[in-house]
Order: structure tokens, then sequence, then C-alpha cells
């Protein structure tokens, strides 16, 4: 069993870091009639969901499992965004290990620059054999998997942000520092519980508690 493990949402200015892990057995099979698996920036919203779908549908069956934890921006703006992606990344390997019901210690693929607690931890004070790739979500099955499923969990926690606050754009732009974004922030200023405030500068003001 492989498990892969990715995130989404390190770089935003607003809403949670999501990480999402996959276990995938030996006998995982690719499906038939579905999009072409790649690294979730790399697929449309359609393919995307329809390959969560899937995961979420037939996964257990097919041998594959996954598991998703975030953080919050005020735990982000605390312990800072490289250590919760982490503690997401940490949790999620926690919840997928008890979901196989697994005695053995799993090969752990993780994305990028994201690490099993921290690096000091995964590198040398535990015998799970983990170790983090540049654009693992480019190469392995388990990873593109964790992208798609983390992806798609955290875009729809935005939208409903989105719609709850409809003069930020969060539906669109899903946190990220774009132009309309930063000019939203402007007018109506961050929102706590919301926006990250170690991501801006302290003269933008608060506008409420959420």
């Amino acid at each position: 069993m492989k498990v892969g493990i990715d995130e989404v949402g390190r770089g935003c200015l607003a809403g949670p870091v999501t990480v999402c892990a996959v276990s995938v057995s030996e006998k995982f099979r690719m499906p038939a009639d579905m999009p072409e698996l790649r690294d979730s920036k790399k697929m449309t919203r359609t393919q995307r969901e329809v390959w969560c779908k899937w995961i979420k549908k037939n996964g257990r069956e097919a041998g594959v499992c996954y598991a998703v934890s975030s953080v919050s921006p005020k735990i982000i703006d605390k312990i800072n965004i490289s250590q919760a992606a982490n503690l997401a990344a940490w949790r999620s390997y926690g919840k997928v290990m008890k979901i196989t019901g697994s005695e053995l210690l799993a090969e752990v693929i993780l994305d990028g620059g994201l690490f099993l607690k921290n690096r000091l931890f995964q590198e040398g004070a535990t015998d799970i054999p983990a170790k983090t790739v540049i654009k693992a979500d480019d190469t392995f099955i388990e990873v593109k998997m964790a992208s798609v499923v983390a992806k798609v969990t955290r875009d729809s926690m935005m939208r409903k942000m989105g719609a709850k606050l409809p003069n930020y754009g969060f539906e669109i732009h899903k946190g990220y520092g774009t132009k309309a974004h930063r000019e939203a922030i402007k007018r109506g200023g961050r929102i706590d519980g919301i926006h990250r405030n170690s991501f801006m500068g302290n003269k933008i003001r608060k506008k409420r508690i959420v």
C-alpha cells in the first residue's frame, strides 16, 4: 500500500489550508472511461469533480481510501502556514491509516514542501518510510488523487463562503490574492476568522468576526 499526500490553499490570503491523504492498494486498477488523472491544477473543474466523486463512491471497493484535514486561518496565523500544512498532513495520514486498518507502515509520498508533522520528524525521528518529492502530483497516482480531493473539498468550502459573503468573490478566486480580492479587502476590510492576518499588512482594517 502507498499513501500520497497533497495540499491546497498554502498561498491564499483567506480560508483554510486543506490536505488530503490517499492510500492506494496493490489491487487498484485505473478505471475505464474516466478523465486523465493529473495534478488537479491541470484539470478542469468538471474533470476534478468526476474523479473526486469516483474516489468517494467507488474508491474503497477499488482499493482507494482517503482522508481530508483542514487548518483554519486563526491557527495558520498562530503557528505559520508551513507548520499548519504539515499538521494537516499528519492528521490526514493518521485518519487514512485508521480507515484502512493497516498495521503495516505504508510508503508515503508528499508533494512539494509538505512533510509529515515536520521535516525533522519525517527524516529522522520516525520509522514511517515517508519522502517529500517536488512535483509529486505530476508523477504518483496516489498524490494526484490527493491533489484532486483536496482541491475539490476546499473549493466547495470557498464557494459556500462566497455565498455567505457575496462582496468578496470567494467563490471565484477561492481566497487567492487576485486583484479583485485585494480590492475587495481594501473596500470592506479583512474578515477576522476568514482572512489570514499574517498574510497582509496591519494597516488593513478588520471588518467583522465570523
